[in-house]
């Protein structure tokens, strides 16, 4: 308290200017704690803990969560030497995570598009936006849409007959939600935001000429894959589903008839894609046999992707490139066979753009980067927790759209 008191008698840390992020992940959670010193970015302390009471994202024990959270608390004001931290931003991943796209008009009887019109429709988007057991946790612009043809990233002040707002709105499984929240709150600290983790990945792995180039950003960790599709500019569809890199250990030990840990040790050791010339055969592994085995769940991932773009009318017609990111996208080879599948020119992801020191070579927290850069740039604390009402959440969503770019 002696060092706090200290810090904030000569002004170097004030509470505006910490701000703590948790990735909540299904195995484990993780936290950065930011200090904004001036315009750099500092990381003041990290953190990482099992999450062993949450499988397949199901809070199977409540005071076991909220006992590893309130852990990783204890444990930043030891590394501070203060209590600094009172409100959270909460990345979260979930392969029920429902996205639903709104598109909502109404006609201008003025000349021009005024504020009020546009604070109408979000208005509409936000009490449509409800789905029975889910919790909308985020209202995302897409762009406006000036007489059913124009789009347009700020409509005031622009003359037209009809404005559509479209919109995508993304949704929790309440149970997960609500449990989420409550945690937080045993240990006093206040969730600001919850943000989705394909939205803060795009933060930090995609830039301008990405999204402008058409881009599909696919995103594999171990416990679900996500996707954003981007063209012109701006995101045609987010996608998640329930297929990720977990499941290759769970093949391997069913076609392997291997127990499941020896199944995980053999993926480590021999983890690749797609059999190529210079492998070297090993006597007491069957190499051809394994691959085929992790070929066929990602085909599986990339498939239903690809299903997704032929629904669009884009599979095999993005004129630009695949982005793999996240820790299960780093098997070799991976990219000849996602090439393979969608027909396009694949890549692996640089996944950060952004340098925060030794944190920016770790990739187990670029979805903590992700979102605290999201979170700076669109959040709006004033008018978005987890405790107020869904217009709220989408009240200043024209003038978040008119920073995007």
């Amino acid at each position: 308290m002696v060092v706090k008191n200290f810090l904030y008698m000569y002004g170097r840390i004030s509470m505006r200017d910490i701000k703590a992020v948790f990735d909540i992940g299904n195995d484990t959670i993780k936290a950065v704690v930011f200090w904004k010193d001036n315009e750099k970015d500092v990381i003041l302390a990290k953190q990482m803990e099992p999450a062993q009471w949450l499988k397949k994202w199901k809070i199977l024990d409540a005071e076991a969560f909220t006992t590893t959270i309130n852990k990783i608390i204890e444990h930043f004001i030891k590394k501070l030497w203060g209590d600094f931290i009172e409100e959270v931003v909460v990345w979260v991943s979930h392969p029920e995570m429902f996205v639903h796209r709104i598109v909502e008009g109404k006609r201008i009887m003025q000349e021009e598009v005024s504020n009020e019109d546009v604070e109408h429709l979000s208005r509409i988007v936000a009490e449509i936006s409800s789905k029975n057991n889910f919790e909308t946790i985020k209202i995302v612009p897409v762009c406006w849409i000036i007489d059913e043809d124009k789009r347009e990233k700020d409509p005031v002040g622009l003359k037209c007959k009809k404005l559509e707002l479209m919109a995508d709105v993304f949704l929790l499984p309440k149970n997960f939600y609500t449990g989420l929240v409550e945690a937080f709150d045993k240990v006093w600290l206040t969730i600001t935001d919850i943000i989705p983790n394909i939205i803060a990945a795009t933060e930090v792995a995609m830039d301008y000429d990405h999204k402008d180039l058409w881009t599909v950003l696919v995103d594999i960790w171990k416990n679900q894959t996500s996707y954003v599709i981007y063209e012109d500019g701006y995101p045609l569809w987010y996608g998640t589903m329930a297929l990720w890199g977990e499941n290759v250990t769970k093949d391997i030990s069913i076609w392997m008839q291997i127990d499941i840990k020896e199944a995980e040790d053999i993926k480590k050791k021999y983890w690749m894609a797609m059999i190529t010339d210079w492998i070297t055969p090993d006597s007491e592994m069957d190499i051809v046999f394994l691959t085929e085995i992790i070929n066929a769940r990602y085909e599986e991932i990339f498939s239903k992707i690809n299903q997704h773009l032929a629904r669009i009318e884009r599979d095999w017609r993005l004129p630009w490139w695949i982005l793999l990111i996240g820790w299960w996208s780093k098997m070799q080879n991976l990219d000849y066979l996602a090439k393979n599948v969608f027909k396009l020119a694949t890549f692996y992801g640089k996944d950060l753009m952004v340098d925060v020191g030794d944190l920016s070579l770790n990739i187990q927290f670029v979805n903590l980067l992700g979102i605290y850069y999201w979170s700076n740039k669109y959040s709006d604390e004033s008018s978005r927790g987890p405790k107020i009402s869904t217009w709220k959440i989408v009240k200043k969503v024209w003038k978040w759209f008119t920073d995007l770019f």
